[in-house]
């Protein structure tokens, strides 16, 4: 089992993961510092203009979103970034970058909702990846 929080990841353990079925886990202590990390920008954000939080992007910066809009500002994100062109991406170049990013919001510097992190974890858990949003 590979701990994906506590250390950064290796290519060694990304090997493992990617080719030889090594199950992952996320560490506690990690996950517990990616909670921490969301519930102060919550709170800190309350209050204040905040690029991406609660304002717009790019040239709708200077547009504070309100309380009410602002989950539907990250969806909307999300949703802009689903696009794409050419030939899908493998199996394991989706499951790679998955890891890779699971990885990355471990380190606890994002404040992103922790739910996100175990939403990434139940994808290696269920063993189905795509990239298509509405499949998830």
């Amino acid at each position: 089992m590979i701990s994906i929080g506590k250390n950064i990841l290796t290519l060694d353990d990304l090997y493992k993961i990617l080719f030889e079925g090594e199950k992952i886990e996320l560490d506690a202590n990690a996950r517990q510092e990616v909670e921490a990390n969301y519930n102060f920008l919550e709170s800190f954000a309350k209050g204040k203009v905040i690029y991406g939080i609660n304002t717009g992007l790019g040239p709708m910066a200077q547009y504070k979103i309100s309380d009410e809009n602002a989950k539907s500002l990250q969806y909307n994100l999300i949703r802009s970034h689903c696009s794409g062109l050419g030939k899908p991406l493998s199996d394991t170049n989706v499951k790679s970058a998955m890891i890779a990013r699971l990885n990355t919001l471990m380190q606890a510097h994002s404040g992103i909702h922790p739910e996100c992190v175990d939403l990434l974890l139940g994808f290696d858990q269920q063993r189905r990846y795509s990239l298509h949003p509405r499949a998830w």
